[in-house]
């Protein structure tokens, strides 16, 4: 549920710079309206969010790549849904990972799996409309 009137606030866990840019222009191409605050670990992400007072607001979309450094994101991911004010909030796995254990993991931990696709086109496409329609259930 949105608490202010400002754009929407998503948080992303990615340490490929070069992933950074292109989620903020599939983004901007999609004409998504966003504040985004990176973390280039999963566990920067979690220390910052259990640092956080209880009364903050949470984000309204968390993006997070399985592959960072010091920790995996599928321990992140744990991490993350364990912290009682983002209960709420959709989060997404965001990876190039085609494994089906990576996809059968995330949907065991109610994470929704978006493959990043190779051609920008798609990227562009894919996960512009995904982030899309986690804003929208996060409205």
């Amino acid at each position: 549920m949105r608490l202010n009137d400002g754009p929407p606030e998503i948080l992303l866990i990615e340490d490929n710079p070069g992933d950074v840019v292109l989620l903020r222009y599939a983004l901007r191409e999609k004409g998504i309206e966003y504040a985004l605050t990176h973390y280039a670990s999963g566990q920067d992400a979690v220390d910052a969010l259990t640092g956080q007072p209880a009364d903050t607001r949470p984000p309204d979309a968390i993006l997070l790549d399985l592959n960072t450094p010091k920790t995996d994101g599928f321990a992140a991911l744990a991490k993350l849904m364990q912290m009682p004010r983002l209960a709420h909030v959709p989060i997404a796995i965001l990876t190039s990972s085609r494994a089906h254990s990576d996809k059968h993991r995330a949907a065991i931990h109610g994470a929704r799996y978006i493959e990043k696709p190779a051609q920008l086109k798609e990227f562009v496409s894919s996960v512009g409309n995904a982030v899309r329609e986690m804003l929208s259930s996060a409205a």
